[in-house]
């Protein structure tokens, strides 16, 4: 049974890699076809329970989506750009948070379809792990307010083993690799390290910036994101 014209364009990845298109057709007795076939079934079943995922989360917020705004030219590109993301997306806690940044883009906590094209590529970009190490960052400084006479290296330095410990607890992530992601989590705009002569400051301590809140605002929450 040949595969529908749907299903192949699915298998973009596969249906465009040549080499392994020709090992698998080097498979005798016409096995080669049966097991593309199985592959893309399985492919199918695995982006049906992605989409799945996404739409449950969309439509359970608490402004309905009408006729009128899907037909929008603005809301179609915000939808396509987040299903581009969404397929890409392996963890459901991700999925969710692209679900609700979509809400975000029309029920008034995103400005307008520039700063949505700025958000969702942000958090196309951002790993699992990336979200979950900037939530678990925020919540930590939320808990810990800058104390009287404190700077915010200072006020870091109060929380920060205990962020390194439910970094390590949450992800199994020890403080070396901890470091390298802040390291790239620099580069998103999210996270910033703290910089200049502090006393027996050594460097890998940072915070969470306004643009990582504009990210969590827009998507109402991002609690669920932490395992």
């Amino acid at each position: 049974m040949q595969p529908s014209e749907s299903a192949t364009q699915l298998l973009a990845r596969y249906e465009h890699q040549p080499v392994l298109r020709g090992l698998v057709q080097l498979i005798p007795f016409g096995i080669g076809a049966a097991i593309e076939s199985a592959l893309l079934a399985q492919l199918n079943r695995y982006r049906e329970e992605q989409l799945q995922v996404f739409f449950d989360e969309l439509g359970s917020g608490s402004v309905p989506l009408t006729e009128e705004l899907t037909r929008s030219n603005d809301f179609l590109h915000c939808y396509f750009a987040t299903l581009s993301a969404v397929l890409r997306s392996r963890r459901h806690e991700k999925i969710r948070f692209l679900a609700r940044l979509l809400r975000g883009s029309f029920d008034g906590r995103v400005s307008d379809v520039d700063e949505y094209e700025e958000l969702i590529g942000l958090t196309d970009e951002l790993s699992h792990r990336e979200l979950v190490i900037l939530a678990l960052l925020n919540e930590h400084e939320k808990a810990n307010p800058i104390e009287e006479g404190e700077n915010e290296l200072q006020r870091a330095s109060r929380f920060w083993p205990g962020f390194v410990a439910d970094v390590k607890s949450k992800l199994g992530l020890g403080e070396p690799l901890l470091r390298a992601l802040l390291v790239r989590l620099q580069r998103s705009g999210c996270y910033e390290e703290f910089t200049g002569s502090y006393v027996s400051y050594t460097g890998g301590r940072g915070r969470t910036t306004d643009l990582y809140l504009r990210l969590t605002r827009a998507a109402s929450s991002i609690k669920d994101i932490v395992p």
